[in-house]
């Protein structure tokens, strides 16, 4: 008789924080890890390429290092770290199961799943009122094509993604003259199948970051420059110290994809109107940081701890 493999749980002081991250060296991490500890809170560095899910017909186990952890109280979701999808689907499995198991996620599932998805991120600001760039999502590359030829110059960009990746500004003449070629080759690279195309607003050279904390906004920035179309920080943006003021347009953006802590990009365009380009549900402040004076993971730190 083959007996059943019992893995035994480590005897530890039982964390009230996790941290989700596939980076936990990430300067975000750590700066959370550290504002935590400070606050006294135990914090566990949640890695998902760590974690066992074990399940009987009468038990699941989610455990790492030892440690359950369906015991924290808190789990703050900094990255879901996966582009194949069958990582992807057991990333957000787990994080569905401790949601389950009473664990608070910040973000949470349903809201996180929304911010990925592009396209329905568009929904919801949209159906808010906001003010955003024409758009056209479809898997018609005949429909794509005249979206193009009609609003050129425009962006291209996948339904998934972060970063910047995969966005395209279309404005060279010999793009266009190719665009059945030009569309098929970033469906393959980048949007499997799938097209979201806006007209291009043309702005004074910068957009600008907020970052919405619990319907707030507590910072902001201009992203000036970067490689390509994308001002992203990890793409070369450079930041500095933002003057408008789009408290109203955050906020409003953040409650409609129901974040608690979300990444809201703005563009002025040339007339000084303001447009929500896209939300971020696991937004980076590394950027951020080097233009506001506190410190962010302290001020997010303590405002969760409250929460407890």
């Amino acid at each position: 008789m083959v007996k059943s493999r019992v893995i035994p749980l480590v005897s530890k002081r039982i964390p009230k924080v996790g941290l989700f991250s596939s980076d936990p060296w990430s300067r975000r991490a750590k700066g959370l890890e550290e504002a935590f500890r400070t606050l006294g809170e135990e914090v566990i560095q949640v890695i998902p390429w760590k974690v066992s899910r074990w399940g009987t017909t009468d038990k699941h186990e989610i455990i790492q290092d030892g440690i359950d952890l369906s015991r924290l109280e808190l789990l703050l979701v900094l990255d879901i770290g996966a582009n194949d999808i069958g990582t992807f689907f057991n990333r957000v499995g787990l994080l569905s199961a401790l949601t389950e198991m009473g664990v608070r996620l910040v973000n949470s599932v349903s809201s996180i799943l929304l911010m990925r998805n592009k396209a329905e991120t568009m929904r919801r600001l949209i159906s808010a009122g906001l003010p955003v760039p024409k758009t056209l999502i479809t898997e018609s590359i005949d429909a794509a094509a005249s979206f193009v030829k009609l609003h050129f110059p425009c962006v291209l960009k996948p339904l998934v993604g972060f970063g910047g990746y995969g966005v395209q500004l279309i404005e060279r003449d010999f793009d266009l003259e190719n665009i059945y070629d030009y569309l098929k080759f970033h469906s393959q690279m980048f949007g499997k199948g799938a097209y979201l195309l806006q007209e291009y607003i043309k702005s004074p050279g910068y957009d600008i970051r907020a970052l919405v904390l619990d319907g707030k906004v507590i910072t902001t920035m201009r992203r000036v420059g970067g490689e390509g179309i994308t001002t992203n920080i990890h793409s070369g943006g450079v930041p500095q110290k933002n003057t408008l003021d789009v408290t109203n347009l955050s906020i409003r953006a953040a409650k409609s994809v129901k974040g608690h802590i979300v990444g809201v990009d703005i563009i002025p365009d040339e007339e000084g109107n303001l447009w929500v380009l896209e939300v971020n549900a696991t937004p980076g402040w590394y950027g951020l940081q080097q233009v506001t004076d506190f410190d962010i993971s302290a001020r997010i730190a303590q405002s969760l701890a409250e929460t407890f």
